[in-house]
């Protein structure tokens, strides 16, 4: 019996080496697609906001970010008419809408509320901002778009 004890030693040392050493199975390349991040929601300004807005504000400034332009308004007619440009809904919010302008209204010398303007295919809203923080979006009416569209293509023709 002491003869077939170094056999069945050797055998078992076999299978255990053949045990561990079975192969891996192939992997296959996965093409995980990447979600991207959902947009950020932000909740609209309500009616009564908007009120006080169209009732304090004195003056609007609008800064173009790409363009070498700006606007100052102070005529009371034109402030009120520019409070006007924000829709009561929510807009669509997507990553890839870049704000073009920040537009601010003036109450006393004194900043009241700022938003950035977003004017793109699909992107036409404004994200209200305090403290550099966006706090609110609402959509943009057709007045709005038709204002700040009709600025860039007058700026672009002068450029050009």
């Amino acid at each position: 019996m002491t003869t077939y004890s170094p056999l069945i030693f050797l055998l078992c040392l076999c299978f255990a080496v053949c045990v561990s050493c079975k192969s891996e199975p192939a992997k296959t390349e996965e093409t995980e697609q990447v979600a991207e991040p959902p947009a950020p929601a932000y909740p609209a300004l309500g009616n009564e906001v908007v009120a006080e807005l169209y009732a304090k504000a004195d003056k609007v400034d609008i800064i173009f970010f790409y363009l070498p332009v700006s606007v100052n308004q102070e005529d009371p007619a034109t402030v009120k008419s520019t409070v006007m440009y924000i829709s009561p809904t929510a807009p669509r919010i997507t990553t890839e809408c870049k704000s073009i302008a920040r537009i601010s209204w003036i109450s006393d010398g004194a900043i009241i509320r700022e938003a950035d303007v977003h004017l793109a295919d699909g992107c036409e809203y404004l994200l209200f901002m305090e403290d550099s923080k966006p706090v609110a979006a609402n959509a943009m009416s057709q007045a709005g778009i038709q204002f700040f569209r009709n600025i860039i293509s007058q700026v672009e023709q002068t450029i050009n």
